[in-house]
């Protein structure tokens, strides 16, 4: 047999090996992404509520997990021969965890130290600046001997850009669960002769170590005006406060309190719930409209 003939036969066959090839990283690469967005406790009914309040990130993190599927997919095609300069491959790879840096700091979470955020963005402006000095110096001095294998150089940055779009989503489901968790109330009132009692039913999810649900009532003294926002704080006269701390699990679950009030004394009742943070110095310190849920019970 000629051997030309092996040759040609063996090269007809790596296209389908090369898409075999493809086909298997493509698949250990997304698995390995979804594993890592359901080790975090993502679900179904998460991802439109993540959508609809982070599309932008949510676009951030598509984009590096597209990143990271080009690079490695172009490193089956790339082949063990083909090399690049030292500066190049280096300069490739700064860039690249530059950009890691800028992502992480794209995507802050609620409450976090200022300091971190700054170290993040200086560390990638210095990522920055020494990937452009490892590019401008290939420039000037124009090497002629590449030393590192161009393969190898495309899936770090495979895998530079897939911990990237992990950390994004990942962040961006923390974030997510900081800024949406809110309390839910629920109240009702009942009446015997001049005493009324109100009854409210708090719940709340993902709440953080040091946060707590302050559940305040202020009654409307008969005769005022009913025009004030909550927590009406000129006509309204404050009532009682309950404070709730959450489990180990970051949950309050649906609790009922019961506050008495005279009926003929007041002719609304104002109930709200606060999520509040531990580390204030004082109680009256925990803003209502951060996160929080009232209702206003008309007495009649």
């Amino acid at each position: 047999m000629d051997p030309s003939q092996n040759e040609t036969q063996q090269t007809r066959l790596n296209p389908s090996e090369h898409l075999s090839d493809v086909g298997n990283l493509l698949g250990l690469l997304l698995a390995g992404f979804a594993g890592a967005v359901n080790l975090v406790g993502l679900r179904n009914a998460e991802l439109t509520t993540i959508l609809r309040n982070q599309g932008i990130l949510v676009g951030l993190a598509s984009i590096l997990l597209l990143g990271a599927l080009i690079c490695a997919i172009s490193s089956i095609f790339a082949g063990r021969s083909r090399r690049v300069h030292l500066w190049i491959a280096c300069a490739t790879i700064s860039f690249l965890l530059a950009i890691a840096a800028f992502a992480i700091y794209a995507v802050r979470i609620p409450k976090t130290a200022n300091w971190a955020r700054g170290w993040i963005l200086g560390g990638g402006l210095f990522l920055a600046a020494l990937a452009i000095t490892g590019i401008i110096a290939w420039i000037i001095r124009r090497p002629r001997k590449p030393a590192i294998s161009l393969q190898f150089t495309l899936l770090i940055a495979s895998a530079i850009l897939f911990s990237s779009a992990t950390a994004t989503a990942v962040r961006v489901e923390a974030r997510n669960q900081a800024t949406t968790s809110f309390p839910q109330l629920e109240t009702s009132t009942d009446f015997k002769g001049d005493i009324g009692v109100v009854s409210a039913k708090v719940s709340a999810t993902k709440m953080r170590d040091y946060e707590y649900v302050a559940l305040t009532f202020y009654g409307f003294p008969r005769g005022s005006s009913t025009k004030e926002d909550y927590p009406c704080p000129d006509e309204c006269k404050f009532l009682a406060d309950i404070y709730i701390n959450p489990d180990s699990f970051g949950n309050i679950e649906r609790r009922a309190f019961k506050f008495p009030f005279s009926r003929f004394r007041y002719q609304r009742i104002s109930v709200g719930a606060s999520v509040c943070e531990t580390k204030q110095a004082r109680r009256e310190d925990c803003e209502f409209k951060d996160k929080g849920a009232a209702l206003d019970l008309v007495i009649d």
